[in-house]
């Protein structure tokens, strides 16, 4: 008997077929009801907010604007949340005194139709909408823990910022959203250099749903205090994409209360490690590439024993990602000696994937499909496979017969919690 299961993939689904007899469990997040109204649930939230005056109230009529919006390799429904924010603001201020910033970090810039398909037809009309250049920075100071601020003049010099975002597991940062829209959002590449270093990534707090004495979300709080990020507005969304909560105000206030949600909905214990582990990267646009799928394979290998197998389905219909993730893993014969070459000649392109990669890779044999090519698949050090329930197979031919299976439909969406 086989249970069968549906995984996101790119803009469809595919199906893979499990022994009935070897699956341990399958890690879903629980759903909860989309807001029936969702520009009603914002505005509320605009106007009654965490640790902060109402939105209206804190924007002043001769204030220069920036709101910080999330870039295309986030769910976060943007064009869902900018008009009531916008309508909020414009109370106050004018149009012209408004400015979008697309936080990129260090991705790359979007051109005009991705931009409308992010925004919409009119906010990219409408308003002045840029793109965050990460080599075109201010440095405002130093954090605690030596991270130069490094931030777009443009939120440098506004009055007031507001931040977008939405609040998932991340897989070194806790949760994604609240302080994460200066930093990495807007901030340069020396900034990402220590934020994102070495020692920072192999702290044992810089994982997945930790916060309290995670030095990387902490660092970021920081930076974001610096940069004066004045007013967030963070969701959380069900399966469908549809806002269920909306969390405003205080950029750490409403950030923790959104996580606190977040962790019941999301986070999932399991009672031990199995041997494979079949995920995804959760579908369009999270997996987009293969630098951005690492986060699927992280939370897959947590559940999953050393040695031990993770196949993965991500689509990665936009390539592999930045060269430089890349030429690194090309660069080097195993894990080990990426892991080696990073901490020997740091800084060296985006550095904090490959340590992630390649930390999975030293204990789990991964297994992909994709529409990358097979070689430069196998030139990243993973597997390629055309075919998951073959893959399945062969892996429990690899491990044997009785070899436990996990299943996380949703990767990234899911907070995988070992009891222990």
């Amino acid at each position: 008997m086989y249970a069968e299961f549906e995984l996101p993939y790119g803009a469809s689904n595919l199906k893979v077929r499990v022994p009935e007899r070897n699956l341990s469990f399958v890690l879903n997040p629980g759903h909860v009801a989309g807001l029936p109204d969702e520009a009603d649930a914002v505005r509320t939230a605009l106007r009654n907010p965490l640790g902060r005056k109402p939105l209206a109230e804190g924007v002043r009529p001769g204030d220069n604007v920036v709101v910080i919006v999330t870039d295309n390799t986030r769910a976060c429904p943007d064009d869902r949340l900018l008009p009531p924010i916008l309508q909020e603001l414009e109370r106050v201020v004018s149009r012209e005194q408004i400015t979008i910033i697309v936080a990129l970090g260090l991705h790359a810039p979007l051109d005009d139709g991705q931009l409308r398909k992010l925004l919409g037809d009119d906010i990219v009309s409408q308003y002045r909408v840029v793109n965050h250049d990460p080599s075109s920075v201010v440095n405002i100071g130093v954090t605690s823990r030596g991270t130069p601020v490094d931030i777009n003049p443009l939120v440098v010099n506004a009055d007031f910022r507001v931040s977008t975002g939405f609040i998932e597991p991340h897989f070194f940062a806790g949760f994604s959203g609240g302080r994460k829209s200066i930093a990495p959002g807007v901030f340069g590449l020396n900034s990402a250099y220590v934020n994102h270093g070495y020692s920072m990534i192999e702290h044992p707090l810089a994982r997945a749903g930790v916060l309290k004495g995670n030095p990387i979300h902490e660092d970021m709080v920081e930076q974001a205090r610096m940069a004066k990020l004045d007013f967030v507005v963070n969701v959380l969304l069900n399966g469908r994409k549809e806002i269920t909560h909306v969390f405003a105000g205080d950029l750490v206030i409403a950030h923790e209360a959104g996580c606190e949600v977040a962790r019941t909905s999301v986070g999932r214990r399991v009672a031990h490690r199995v041997d494979i582990t079949i995920t995804t990267n959760s579908g369009a646009p999270l997996d987009l590439d293969l630098y951005q799928t690492v986060k699927g394979m992280d939370g897959a290998s947590l559940v999953t024993r050393d040695g031990g197998v993770v196949i993965v389905a991500s689509s990665c219909s936009d390539g592999v990602g930045p060269q430089s993730f890349v030429d690194l893993h090309q660069s080097c014969a195993g894990p080990i000696d990426v892991l080696q070459k990073i901490r020997r000649e740091e800084p060296v392109g985006v550095q904090w994937q490959n340590q992630i990669l390649a930390r999975i890779q030293m204990r789990n044999h991964v297994m992909l499909h994709s529409e990358l090519d097979d070689a430069l698949v196998r030139s990243m050090q993973l597997e390629p496979v055309h075919d998951l329930s073959e893959a399945v197979a062969v892996a429990l031919q690899r491990l044997g017969p009785k070899a436990e299976i996990g299943v996380i439909p949703e990767g990234p969406l899911v907070l995988p919690l070992l009891q222990s």
